[in-house]
C-alpha cells in the first residue's frame, strides 16, 4: 500500500488567502479536563481533497453528488515532471488515453508546508480529450489542475462537464509510473464544493482479488 495523502497540520500551506488548518482545544487534560476535546476549522480545499462542480460552476452538484464509484479501482500514474502542461501528446505516450481513472506526477519534491505556484497545469483540450475517452477520475500532486492564475479554470470546466471528481494535492513521490489500483475515499460533506479526502494506491488488481 503507498499512501498518496499528504499529512495535514497547523502548518499545512493553504491557497493564498484560503483558510488553512487551525485547532482550538475547547478542553484539555493537561489543563485539568477528563477529555480532550479539539474543534477544527479548515477550507476543504487544504491537504488532498476533491473537487466538486460547485467550485467552478455557480449551479454546479456539491460533494453530496459524487458517483462514490469514481474514487475506487484500477488508474493510471503518469509522470509529467519538467513538462510545460499535460499535453494530448503527453497522454497519448504515457497511453492515458482510455484509462479509467489518472493521476499526474508533477512535481520533484512535495513540501505540504509550501505553496507551489509552479508545475505543469492539465491543457484545456487533454482535458477533452480524456472526457470524451470516458475518464472517471483526474487526479494531481499540484494545488490545481489549472494554472495559479487562471480565471477561466477551462481544465475543471472541461473535467467537470460529466461531474469528473478531480484529485488535488496528493504525494506522488512515492508512485512509480504504472498502474495500481486507487482507494480515495472523500469525506461525506454532503454540501460543499470540496472536501478532504484519504487516498492510497494498491498493487494493480488488489481490489478483486
Amino acid at each position: 500500500m503507498i499512501d498518496i495523502t499528504r499529512p495535514l497540520d497547523t502548518r499545512t500551506a493553504a491557497w493564498p488567502g484560503d483558510t488553512g488548518l487551525g485547532i482550538d482545544w475547547t478542553l484539555h487534560m493537561s489543563r485539568g479536563d477528563n477529555v480532550t476535546l479539539s474543534c477544527v476549522t479548515l477550507s476543504p480545499h487544504v491537504g488532498t481533497h476533491a473537487d466538486a462542480p460547485l467550485h467552478y460552476e455557480p449551479h454546479g452538484s456539491p460533494t453530496g453528488e459524487f458517483d462514490l464509484s469514481a474514487f475506487i479501482g484500477p488508474v493510471r500514474v503518469v509522470d509529467a515532471r519538467g513538462q510545460y502542461s499535460v499535453t494530448p501528446q503527453l497522454l497519448s505516450d504515457c497511453g492515458a488515453i482510455g484509462v479509467p481513472r489518472l493521476l499526474v506526477r508533477s512535481l520533484d519534491v512535495v513540501r505540504p508546508e509550501e505553496f507551489v505556484s509552479a508545475f505543469p497545469p492539465l491543457a484545456a483540450d487533454a482535458a477533452q480529450m480524456l472526457v470524451s475517452a470516458g475518464l472517471k477520475l483526474y487526479g494531481t500532486d499540484a494545488p490545481s489542475v489549472d494554472p495559479v492564475d487562471s480565471a477561466a479554470m477551462s481544465a475543471h470546466r472541461a473535467l467537470g462537464s460529466t461531474a469528473i471528481p478531480i484529485l488535488e494535492n496528493l504525494d506522488l513521490s512515492r508512485a512509480e509510473p504504472g498502474d495500481y489500483d486507487l482507494l480515495a475515499l472523500p469525506m461525506k460533506l454532503t454540501e460543499t464544493e470540496a472536501t478532504p479526502v484519504r487516498a492510497v494506491l494498491l498493487p494493480a488488481g488488489a481490489l478483486h482479488r
